[in-house]
């Protein structure tokens, strides 16, 4: 692909190698009540999207009593012990289980470089588009939040049984829900509600983003531009003025040093509490 064709492709496209490095993944919840057929929704999601070329991570959010691995097996053994977070490594995959809660935000870059994040459950979340997966008609009304793109039956014969104000898509028609989920899915807002973006909360951003009237970028989280800042593991919204400020001088210090040349990506962090003992 010539160059020029590629820039134009990474404009008006979803260029899944491209997206990768150039933004955060986009995401979608997939809710419903318990037994609705949730699982089966994030199934032909992933398979689909998969199929398309893009990398796919996926976060299950499930009650306090669900079991985080399987009775009797090593790694259960380490944790009934009192360790405060286990790991397994294997030369297929790897998993980590904290026996702890850890927010989504600290989850999220555990998943590696992925395109779309589908996000089983998380009824509460109301900072990223959401698909409602009914057991009856009655089930819409308190899934709902305003950031519904879609209600998504298990079966073409229950279509009929659902209003029209959100579009009904049957997950066998899963092509259909992908291309909508392509068109409208967009990055995990942060939920700070700082009003940096110009709007009265993630939320407000989040419909905003939906209605074609924002666009994520607008999140001056999410944005960063080069630069971002976390205290105490929370992000801290930055101006473009700041943004600037900061990334200047830390640059201009970094690029003194012997040996670091032309530096690409800088990370500090800084224990507050050694500066104070000094």
């Amino acid at each position: 692909m010539k160059p020029e064709a590629l820039c134009e492709s990474v404009k008006s496209s979803e260029h899944p190698i491209i997206s990768r490095w150039m933004s955060p993944p986009k995401a979608v919840a997939v809710v419903g009540f318990k037994g609705s057929g949730k699982t089966r929704v994030v199934e032909a999601l992933v398979r689909e999207l998969s199929k398309r070329g893009y990398r796919v991570g996926t976060v299950k959010h499930a009650s306090g009593e669900h079991p985080l691995d399987t009775p009797g097996k090593d790694t259960w053994r380490h944790k009934e012990a009192g360790s405060y977070s286990t790991a397994i490594l294997t030369s297929r995959g790897s998993a980590v289980y904290l026996n702890h809660p850890v927010e989504l935000s600290e989850v999220i870059p555990l998943l590696g470089s992925v395109d779309y994040i589908i996000l089983e459950g998380f009824k509460s979340l109301d900072r990223v588009a959401r698909i409602i997966v009914p057991s009856a008609p009655g089930d819409i009304e308190p899934l709902s939040n305003g950031l519904e793109i879609a209600v998504v039956p298990l079966s073409d014969g229950e279509a009929p049984l659902y209003e029209k104000g959100t579009p009904v898509i049957p997950v066998s028609r899963v092509e259909e829900l992908v291309d909508l989920i392509l068109g409208k899915a967009f990055p995990i807002l942060p939920g700070l509600d700082c009003g940096s973006c110009g709007y009265e909360g993630c939320r407000a951003l989040a419909k905003a983003i939906l209605a074609g009237k924002a666009i994520a970028e607008g999140c001056t989280v999410l944005s960063g531009g080069g630069v971002r800042l976390k205290v105490d593991g929370k992000p801290i919204p930055l101006n473009p003025f700041v943004r600037s400020f900061m990334g200047n001088v830390v640059l201009g210090m970094v690029r003194t040093l012997k040996g670091v040349g032309r530096p690409r990506g800088i990370e500090i962090s800084v224990d507050v509490g050694e500066l104070e003992d000094e």
